[in-house]
C-alpha cells in the first residue's frame, strides 16, 4: 500500500481514538482490523481532540476516510445518508467555485501588474533608462549596424 495512504490510516485511527466509543462500537471489527493492519509505523499523530474537525490540519485522504466512515457507519437512516452526501455535494461546489476563480483562463492576465522596479513605477516611458525601454527590435538592430561601421 502507498505510504500516503498508511499514513491516511494512521491518521485515521488517532482520530477515531478520540470519540466515543459508542461511535467506535459502529464500525465493523473487520475494517478496524484492516486499519490497523495498514496504519503507518513511521507517521506520528497529534493534534487536539478539542478542536473541530474542519480545523485539524489532516490530509486529504484522511478526511476521505473519515467521511466514509461517517457515510457507512454513523448516519443510521436514510435521510442523514442524503443529508451528509448534500453537505459533501456543497462543499465540492464550492472549493470548485474557489479553485474555478482563481485559475479561471479568463481572468489569468486581468491582475496587470508592472513588471518594472518600484522606483520607475510612476514615471513615463520617455524618462526611464534606456535598457528599461520596450524599442522595437529593427529600430535595436538598425542602432547596432550603424554603431559597428561607426566603429571603423
Amino acid at each position: 500500500m502507498n505510504e500516503k495512504y498508511k499514513i491516511a490510516i494512521s491518521e485515521t485511527l488517532y482520530y477515531l481514538n478520540g470519540i466515543c466509543q459508542d461511535d467506535i462500537n459502529k464500525i465493523p471489527n473487520s475494517f478496524m482490523n484492516f486499519l490497523k493492519n495498514n496504519t503507518s509505523q513511521n507517521y506520528k499523530c497529534e493534534f487536539d481532540y478539542t478542536k473541530p474537525l474542519n480545523e485539524l490540519n489532516l490530509k486529504t485522504e484522511t478526511k476521505g476516510l473519515i467521511a466514509m466512515i461517517c457515510l457507512n457507519y454513523w448516519c443510521e437512516t436514510e435521510k442523514q445518508k442524503n443529508i451528509f452526501k448534500e453537505h459533501l455535494n456543497n462543499n465540492e461546489k464550492i472549493y470548485l467555485e474557489k479553485i474555478n476563480k482563481k485559475y479561471n483562463i479568463n481572468n489569468l492576465f486581468d491582475k496587470k501588474e508592472s513588471i518594472l522596479p518600484t522606483e520607475y513605477k510612476n514615471i513615463t516611458t520617455n524618462q526611464l533608462p534606456v535598457k528599461l525601454r520596450k524599442e522595437n527590435i529593427f529600430k535595436i538592430l538598425f542602432n547596432y549596424i550603424i554603431k559597428f561601421f561607426h566603429k571603423k
